[in-house]
């Protein structure tokens, strides 16, 4: 091959990358990240981007769920189904008036909505938010254009806990509850109980979510590579991989019954170990637990854990 050939094929080869790279995408972001609760409203950032080298065109309806769906599951890839105020406004005979925009080569435009006015989300766990974005407004057509952004991953935490729960929400906010000066066994007993009354926030309350996800080495090397706002949101999701029971699953899992073996603890580690017992159909498996703590500003916290099976009965 001649080597004007060969530059007219790298020559090619770099304008097919360059139009690979050059599209309009659509993204979301969560807009001011918290605690969400069932029902709370959960804003979120969409950001239509023009990186190709011409205008690009389309329709933006003044009733956005007439241009854009959220699709959220859970982890298990559970769809969940459409708010009532989604149904309300998408049965209703009413014309869909839009706005026609135009983006300029490396132009964005962006715009809030609040997913819970498209889907319904009534229970606590963890959750993967997609968004599909319709540039010629939603129909019926088939072969319509479309655009699906990146996913996101969404944490709800439980309502609002009983009376005798440290954390409260009022006013749409969050406040968190405060951890008290108990001892290691008391701290795990705490702990253990807040998992079988599926309260999370107590549950995470003595619980150095950043510990446990240390203890895998791939996640370590990741997280050391991470900037502080990577480091927080790794432990974030892994919080919420946590809820879903996807990561160290043997925290989570629910006892029928426990009982505190031994508890040792000098003026800044301890450890607990705990017979606890599960229900199956035909047995009772038994796991000793031996929770690891730590003493920080007067408060003990759970760093680690083994597991150890103890047979059935």
């Amino acid at each position: 091959m001649s080597n004007r050939k060969i530059a007219l094929s790298i020559l090619m080869s770099l304008f097919c990358a360059l139009g690979l790279a050059a599209q309009v995408t659509v993204s979301i972001h969560f807009f001011d990240k918290r605690l969400y609760v069932p029902g709370s409203q959960v804003p979120i950032k969409v950001t239509i981007k023009n990186d190709t080298p011409s205008v690009y065109r389309f329709k933006l309806a003044d009733e956005r769920r007439r241009s854009l769906a959220f699709d959220v599951r859970t982890l298990s890839n559970k769809a969940l189904d459409a708010s009532d105020a989604w149904k309300r406004a998408m049965g209703s005979a009413t014309p869909a008036y839009y706005r026609e925009l135009a983006l300029q080569a490396g132009e964005e435009y962006s715009f809030m909505e609040d997913l819970a006015e498209h889907i319904g989300v009534s229970e606590a766990g963890a959750y993967m938010v997609r968004c599909t974005f319709y540039p010629e407004l939603m129909s019926r057509e088939p072969g319509q254009a479309t655009m699906v952004s990146n996913i996101l991953t969404l944490s709800v935490r439980p309502g609002v806990p009983s009376p005798g729960a440290a954390e409260s929400f009022r006013a749409g906010t969050v406040e968190v509850l405060k951890a008290e000066q108990v001892s290691p066994d008391e701290v795990v007993i705490r702990t253990i109980n807040a998992r079988q009354k599926a309260r999370w926030n107590e549950f995470f309350l003595y619980m150095d979510v950043e510990s446990l996800l240390l203890r895998n080495a791939d996640k370590r090397r990741s997280y050391d590579r991470e900037s502080d706002e990577g480091r927080r949101r790794m432990v974030e999701t892994f919080k919420a991989d946590l809820m879903a029971g996807v990561v160290d699953s043997d925290i989570v899992t629910i006892p029928s019954s426990f009982e505190i073996l031994e508890t040792r603890y000098g003026g800044l580690r301890g450890t607990v170990q705990v017979l606890q017992k599960f229900e199956y159909a035909d047995f009772r498996m038994l796991k000793l637990y031996i929770y690891e703590l730590e003493k920080r500003d007067d408060i003990w916290y759970i760093i680690s854990y083994t597991v150890q099976n103890k047979g059935t009965e």
